[in-house]
């Protein structure tokens, strides 16, 4: 693929960028009115596209952006099992995991009979979990499971076990990634070792927190006084390295595998979703599925200007690089996703902090800039006056649930409010003068579900993995490698001994 800034609609985009106006302040047609001319719907989502910097004429360039970078044709690549991690030699097979029940091709084997036992592994396990069958070391049931991950094996889980508490009718289950060993304590103050599983996830088995974090919880275990001989059952593994895993003390029937060609971040979807699973029930798993599976057809199938991942990920390269945005806001109204923010911190930062394209060449463009975010509420008590009245251009998506309007309707009225004052300003009676001017012109994007249930959670983390794969498309980096986080874990390891 050619430099994106050798395509066409990208020059056109820096033709336009004049017409709509740079930094903070957008010109006066694009700095208020009222809402409603774009908007998309997919799977359980809708999302209301219209208080963005951009007319007819500019969704036409960014669309035509997306046709000549070939993102669609590469998303065809990627589904069919085409290396697309080249510096790895990988594929990315992510989302055959979550349905379709068609073949998955990888280099020429077909992978879904695999995809399928795995699977089918996995319920078993959680199963005998939930059902009472699986007895530890002392007879006992289990009523207490932790998670011990870093990265994708934990920011999926512990989002998911968040964001579905209300759903969740299995044993108490809980995460823990830290290597500071106050961590682990205090997710083991309120177990009982006799009746605790442990769920240890390292696609490698090597990574330091992770087994270090196992290690204490073996040494919990038998401080507690449980027989040596069957300690591994409080142990099951979740890994691409099963016979590292063996070696460890886990046996294979308690080991799930998964493939080298699921990428960290995108692990909620392989066995590292194994306690969302025993916590929720196979129909919850199977609904995140689902919903996910839905966006997926909707980025392969839809048009571009009606394709919600695609123009959320072809957004972020109009303000990043044509309009000097260097970060970008997500606000749930919704307390159980108020880690939804770190979660995509993983996926987005990871995904698109390159600074050389996908051939080795320095870039000459700007990549991926910064995420961050909170819950509505905590956000517009913390960094928000910063987006109203600060200097930096400042686009965010802003997450409502129809379903909060029964239970709290204050919560999306200050969603929708900050939606409307965010793009369109206004004068705060009580401030003297220009104290209490906001100046509007910070785009956002308004997603809305009906309920926060498995399906749209499933649905939403689809959305913004497609937004990233877009952005790394137009952008022609690749998206599923993380070398730089590499060499400080080596020179770690130097420093440790």
């Amino acid at each position: 693929m050619p430099r994106p800034d050798t395509l066409p609609a990208w020059q056109q985009l820096d033709a336009y960028r004049h017409v709509v106006g740079a930094g903070r302040t957008p010109s006066p047609q694009f700095a208020s009115g009222e809402p409603g001319w774009l908007q998309v719907a997919a799977g359980p989502l809708r999302a209301d596209f219209s208080r963005h910097r951009l007319d007819a004429r500019g969704l036409e360039l960014l669309c035509e952006l997306a046709e000549q970078a070939g993102v669609q044709t590469r998303f065809a690549r990627m589904l069919r099992g085409d290396v697309v991690n080249p510096t790895e030699n990988r594929a990315a097979l992510h989302t055959a995991l979550r349905g379709g029940g068609g073949p998955v091709t990888l280099d020429g084997p077909d992978l879904r009979a695999e995809i399928d036992a795995g699977l089918a592994a996995q319920a078993r396990i959680a199963g005998e979990i939930r059902h009472g069958e699986w007895k530890l070391s002392t007879r006992q049931t289990v009523r207490s499971v932790i998670n011990l991950g870093i990265g994708g094996s934990d920011l999926g889980p512990a989002l998911a076990l968040e964001a579905l508490a209300a759903q969740a009718d299995g044993p108490t289950s809980r995460c823990v990634s830290d290597l500071d060993p106050r961590a682990l304590a205090d997710a083991l103050a309120a177990c009982d070792p006799a009746s605790t599983l442990f769920i240890v996830c390292s696609k490698t088995f090597g990574t330091l927190e992770t087994l270090t974090n196992a290690a204490r919880a073996r040494d919990w275990l038998r401080g507690a006084g449980l027989p040596e001989a069957q300690l591994h059952r409080h142990f099951v593994a979740v890994t691409a390295a099963p016979d590292r895993a063996a070696a460890w003390g886990v046996p294979a029937t308690q080991c799930l595998a998964f493939g080298e060609w699921i990428g960290g971040r995108y692990s909620i979807w392989s066995a590292v979703s194994l306690i969302v699973q025993i916590a929720c029930g196979p129909q919850v798993l199977l609904s995140l599925h689902r919903g996910a599976h839905a966006i997926d057809d909707h980025f392969a199938e839809a048009t571009p200007a009606a394709n919600l991942p695609l123009l959320m990920g072809l957004l972020g390269v109009w303000y990043r690089n044509f309009l000097g945005a260097q970060a970008h806001a997500v606000l749930p109204y919704a307390w159980p996703l108020r880690t939804l923010p770190a979660y995509l911190q993983q996926l987005e930062m990871e995904s698109l902090g390159k600074r050389v394209d996908i051939d080795g060449k320095e870039v000459a463009w700007e990549t991926g800039g910064v995420l961050f975010g909170a819950s509505g509420s905590h956000a517009q008590h913390a960094f928000m006056q910063l987006l109203h009245q600060g200097t930096a251009l400042l686009p965010a998506d802003i997450i409502l649930f129809d379903e909060t309007a029964a239970v709290e309707p204050a919560l999306n009225a200050n969603g929708s409010a900050q939606a409307r004052v965010l793009h369109a300003g206004g004068q705060v009676d009580a401030a003297p003068g220009a104290h209490g001017a906001l100046p509007g012109g910070q785009p956002n994007t308004l997603i809305r579900a009906a309920a926060l249930d498995a399906e749209t959670l499933g649905a939403l983390l689809a959305c913004y993995e497609h937004k990233v794969f877009a952005q790394a498309c137009v952008w022609h980096i690749n998206p599923f490698d993380q070398w730089g986080v590499e060499l400080g874990k080596q020179v770690a390891g130097e420093l440790a001994g």
